[in-house]
Formats: structure tokens, sequence, C-alpha cells
């Protein structure tokens, strides 16, 4: 399994218009990064519904479709569409990202062919301590990776513990 590292901050515009009649809808930013081969993804964690109805790309588009049933709002439970970024790029790829936080879970699924990476990653979220005042630290954090890179090195609660096995109901994609 790769190596990863998920940060994920609380969207301090959440709630407020970019537009006419737009809203941002996301709860929770973040980033992904894998190790090896190294990649770097955005997430927007929203509701589902929201999730389901504000689908962009083609590639998003065609996932859904795949689809049976429309996923309905669960308490807790935020989906994010996923996309690459490289060098100021953003390019969406196949995969989605769910965060659990009933179960302190977040599942990445992730099928990007262009870096060779088609991973799923199941993995457990612990909050973060700041512990420079003043400089930006993750609200949460989740990561297989035994030392995190610099520069943020955010403190947790606690160690990262629990399994990487797929958590129950998380997908119900084929990719």
């Amino acid at each position: 399994m790769k190596e990863i590292t998920i940060r994920l901050w609380e969207n301090k515009k959440f709630g407020t218009t970019y537009g006419k009649g737009l809203y941002r809808r996301a709860i929770y930013n973040g980033t992904a990064e894998v190790l090896s081969p190294y990649a770097k993804y955005l997430l927007d964690f929203e509701p589902i519904e929201s999730w389901f109805h504000l689908a962009k790309s083609p590639v998003h588009i065609d996932m859904l479709k795949q689809l049976v049933d429309q996923p309905e709002n669960i308490d807790n439970q935020l989906l994010s569409w996923i996309y690459r970024y490289d060098n100021g790029i953003k390019t969406p790829v196949k995969g989605f990202a769910q965060l659990d936080l009933v179960h302190c879970l977040i599942t990445l699924q992730i099928n990007d062919a262009d870096v060779d990476i088609q991973e799923t990653w199941t993995l457990p979220i612990r909050s973060c301590i700041a512990r420079i005042p003043g400089k930006p630290t993750p609200a949460l954090i989740a990561t297989n990776c035994s030392e995190l890179n610099s520069p943020q090195k955010p403190s947790t609660n606690s160690d990262f513990g629990g399994s990487n096995t797929r958590a129950s109901g998380t997908s119900g994609f084929a990719m």
C-alpha cells in the first residue's frame, strides 16, 4: 500500500456566496499527498446531496452514471470529488473520498492512470493540536506514514492506530 498523508482544514468561507445564488458548500477543504510516485490531490468535503448534484467534470459525471440509486444525505458523512494538483493546474481524476465523522475514518479511492496510482485507503482521522501559535495547522489529519514530512508536522491528540481496512458501506462505485 502506498504511503499517503491527508490533511483537512475547516472551511472558513463555508456558507458564504461567490456569485448570485452560488454558495460555498464544502465543510472541510484538504489535500492528500501520495509519496511514491509523488502526487498531490485536492479535496472539498460536502454533504452527500451537494456532492452528487455539483459534479462538474466529465470524469465525475461518468462515475455518477454508474450509480443505481441517487445517494441520500447521511448525518456526519461527507464526500469529495478528487482533483490532482500539479504546478497550479487542477485535473479531475476518477475517484472519491468519504469522511465518516462518527467512526473517525476517511476512505480515499483514486484511479489516476496518468501517475500510476490505483489505490484505496481507509485510515483513522485525528484532530490536530497547533504547536506554533499563528502557524496554519490542519483541523484533521490521517496518514499511514511512519513520519510526517516537513514543513507541516502537526501534533495529534493520540497516536495513529487502527487498521487500514475498508469501512462498511463506503462506496457504490466500480473503478
